[in-house]
């Protein structure tokens, strides 16, 4: 089961990115139709936030530490590393807008995202400090 859920990961990994490299989840206006393509926008925190606590479980699983380096990239992707090089993470607020659209970054600051981008924040720290090779670095720019 270990072993299909690494596989499993490995796919979503790489369908997770954009043609540049960046981390890029899959969007929910349309999301990933079977036979179809992935959607690109709109793009939601939840999806990074995930990305992120489940490439640390597979870190924490193989000692792999590709997988950190994943987590770093997704984690990234609240920061601006992204399709459009905007964040949204707000540090004079401390909320995470609710999303990336084709055009634009959501203007609202909800409770989900926020959480979403907390969560991943304190997954990365608390790696970084339990693994002292971890290339996961949260306020690293």
């Amino acid at each position: 089961m270990r072993d299909l859920g690494l596989r499993t990961l490995e796919w979503l990994i790489a369908v997770q990115h954009s043609d540049s490299g960046t981390f890029r989840p899959v969007g929910c206006n349309g999301f990933y139709p079977r036979g179809g393509n992935c959607a690109a926008f709109d793009q939601q925190p939840i999806e990074a936030q995930a990305t992120v606590s489940a490439c640390i479980a597979a870190f924490h699983a193989t000692q792999d530490a590709a997988w950190l380096a994943h987590a770093g990239e997704a984690f990234d992707w609240f920061l601006g590393r992204n399709d459009l090089g905007l964040a949204l993470y707000d540090s004079t607020t401390g909320g995470c807008r609710d999303g990336l659209h084709a055009d634009r970054v959501s203007e609202n600051q909800g409770a989900e995202s926020t959480l979403a981008f907390l969560t991943a924040l304190a997954r990365c720290r608390r790696c970084r400090t339990s693994s002292p090779r971890s290339p996961v670095s949260p306020g690293r720019r």
